[in-house]
């Protein structure tokens, strides 16, 4: 996996490339960036210091690193720099590439260098330009204070919400912010400095995509100062590109010698199966004779073909079977023998029966899309499986009513691994799927599970629900709160913001308690609505802050901050109650739960490993 430090069009360059190649990457900026359409890409917000960089190239499978920040991140330059040096990880510098006529126009009178925003304001001193228009972005609005806070200063900002905040929280009038995209050739800048009445042009040695040419070009058309801040010094990157041609060609090397895995193999659900299995019956049943497999024409629009296995004619209805295959998916349905037998029997034409066989469920409770005393096989599903049947009784000019009854070797015991009994779905699986394809490891499949279960704790009646992040915790909170009905417990896996969400919108419950483990916690404190270390990484800092505002010393607010593990953090500070970072831990956990649920009464306990808690009431 790549790690690329972007923000910058040499990042999103970056992007795009990868992703044409096929290669997944995590996409770090600073600030929180609108995120752009990718197919392996992964986003991430936030400064890293070192020691929280070198946690996430421990953490992560990162076999490179990009460096396509701006090319004025020093700071940034010089940490990826030293945490790549410390773990091993190869670096590459994709820089700005420099533009060979703003080179000479640097050398014109009138172009006056500066090493710093220091030096920028000695040169403006001399020059005392009647009204200054600032190239050089929002983050210039604050070393650029001691001159604008005086005198007439325009600052061209990117027309985005994050751009357009930090500026207000610098405190200049709004009146001095144009907030434009910027436009490459001289006459954009020409029309700007004419508009304005601008007299000296302040900007930074951005290269070619920050148009410095253009900038330069526009001041000597119109005869005025420029002041260019010149690029800090660079770490001593070994590999250093400045095209996207090159950078290809770095990764197509790259590809070769780190070969990618093959991309997880998609599988097919048990309402697919299932319906293959009943268009081979229902061949059989019409035609007499067993196909060795069949196509399906799957609800995504994909074909598919399944081989038929232990075909069975028994009296008046046939038999077929088909292995189900879950791709690469940890699918505890994977490997099972999905059968389907077909009868006609009596009734309207072209009429379907369900009929529950061996090791599917039977739906008991309310809330479900199937209403209970039916099998548990989902509205998709009968619906494949009915189209199925029809086509078979008009391709043979049949005009019957057809019994299906759908098996599951194994079912009874593969529905323990699953969510079913505490759905009220006895004796066996679910058959579903909605697009006929198993995406291996969906969030959507997961997220749409914890909303189906919260639908039928509040449909069977429960008052009160507790959300928790998997089986331990759930144990633990049951155990403090032993009239917690087990119906009433869904496990939100990492989606806390979703479930608390599906909560409110569910709507009917009284109460509802949020049981988190310590490492999720800090996560969820920072109003992170995934807590999954795989797309949010520790953020020690975070908690050296919360300590501070506890009213720790510093040394114990500095050993926080080079955390490494958090479990670490109960040896630095113990957990137990009263104790005041863990109770400001837990408050601002509270806090971020009311942004996703505010009006239902709150029970938030915060678990360590061992089982001790921390209760709030909100």
């Amino acid at each position: 996996m790549t790690l690329v430090f972007g923000g910058t069009t040499e990042g999103r360059r970056t992007a795009f490339l990868l992703d044409r190649l096929g290669m997944p990457f995590l996409y770090s900026t600073k600030e929180r960036v609108e995120p752009f359409q990718t197919v392996h890409g992964e986003f991430r917000h936030g400064p890293l210091d070192r020691s929280a960089l070198e946690a996430l190239l421990d953490e992560r499978p990162f076999g490179l690193v990009i460096d396509a920040a701006h090319p004025f991140a020093a700071a940034l330059h010089q940490t990826v720099y030293d945490a790549c040096s410390a773990r091993g990880v190869r670096l590459i510098r994709y820089d700005r590439s420099r533009d060979p006529s703003a080179d000479q126009l640097l050398e014109f009178p009138g172009i006056h260098r500066a090493a710093d925003f220091g030096e920028a304001l000695a040169t403006l001193e001399r020059l005392r330009p009647s009204v200054l228009l600032a190239l050089t972005g929002v983050q210039s609005i604050g070393p650029l204070r001691r001159w604008w806070s005086g005198r007439k200063t325009l600052f061209r900002i990117l027309p985005r919400t994050s751009s357009i905040e930090a500026a207000r929280s610098e405190g200049i009038p709004e009146k001095w912010l144009i907030k434009e995209m910027p436009e490459a050739g001289p006459d954009a800048f020409v029309e700007l400095i004419d508009r304005f009445g601008v007299d000296c042009l302040l900007t930074k040695e951005s290269g070619a995509s920050g148009y410095l040419g253009d900038k330069l070009e526009a001041a000597s058309r119109r005869d005025i100062p420029a002041i260019v801040i010149t690029r800090p010094p660079v770490p001593p990157w070994r590999t250093r590109l400045f095209s996207d041609s090159e950078l290809e060609k770095v990764l197509q090397g790259e590809l070769q010698s780190h070969p990618m895995p093959a991309a997880l193999r998609k599988g097919y659900t048990t309402g697919a199966t299932a319906a293959a299995a009943t268009r081979a019956a229902m061949q059989a049943l019409l035609k007499g004779r067993f196909p060795e497999e069949v196509l399906l024409t799957l609800p995504s629009g994909k074909k598919a073909r399944f081989v038929i296995e232990e075909p069975i004619f028994s009296g008046g209805s046939a038999r077929c079977s088909v292995r189900k295959d879950g791709g690469d998916d940890p699918d505890v349905t994977h490997g099972l023998l999905i059968s389907s037998e077909v009868s006609l029997i009596g009734g309207e034409p072209e009429s379907v029966e369900f009929l529950q066989g061996e090791g599917v469920g039977r739906v008991t409770l309310p809330g479900l899309e199937i209403p209970p005393g039916e099998p548990a096989i989902n509205p998709v599903p009968r619906r494949m499986i009915r189209d199925e049947v029809v086509a078979a009784l008009r391709m043979s000019d049949v005009e019957s009513a057809v019994s299906v009854k759908i098996s599951v070797a194994g079912g009874s015991e593969a529905a323990k691994k699953t969510m079913n009994p505490r759905l009220g779905i006895l004796d066996g699986i679910s058959i579903i799927g909605t697009t006929g394809e198993v995406v291996p490891y969906s969030m959507d499949a997961w997220i749409a599970s914890i909303r189906q279960a919260i639908h039928v704790t509040g449909a069977n009646g429960c008052r009160e629900i507790a959300l928790t992040s998997g089986l331990r915790s759930e144990r633990m909170l049951r155990d403090r709160y032993s009239g917690l009905d087990a119906r009433g417990c869904v496990h939100y896996g990492n989606f806390i913001a979703r479930a608390l969400k599906a909560v409110g919108e569910q709507g009917g419950f009284e109460r509802v308690y949020v049981a988190v483990m310590l490492a999720k916690a800090t996560k969820l404190a920072a109003g992170e609505p995934d807590l999954s270390s795989r797309t949010v990484p520790l953020r020690p800092e975070r908690l050296g802050d919360l300590a501070r505002r506890a009213g720790y010393g510093e040394e114990v607010c500095l050993r926080l901050n080079d955390l490494k593990l958090v479990r670490s953090m109960t040896e630095i500070l113990p957990f137990r109650a009263g104790e005041p970072f863990y109770e400001r831990l837990a408050e601002a956990c509270v806090e971020s739960c009311r942004r996703w649920l505010p009006e239902i009464p709150l029970t938030f306990v915060l678990l360590d490993i061992e089982g001790h808690m921390l209760v709030m009431n909100r």
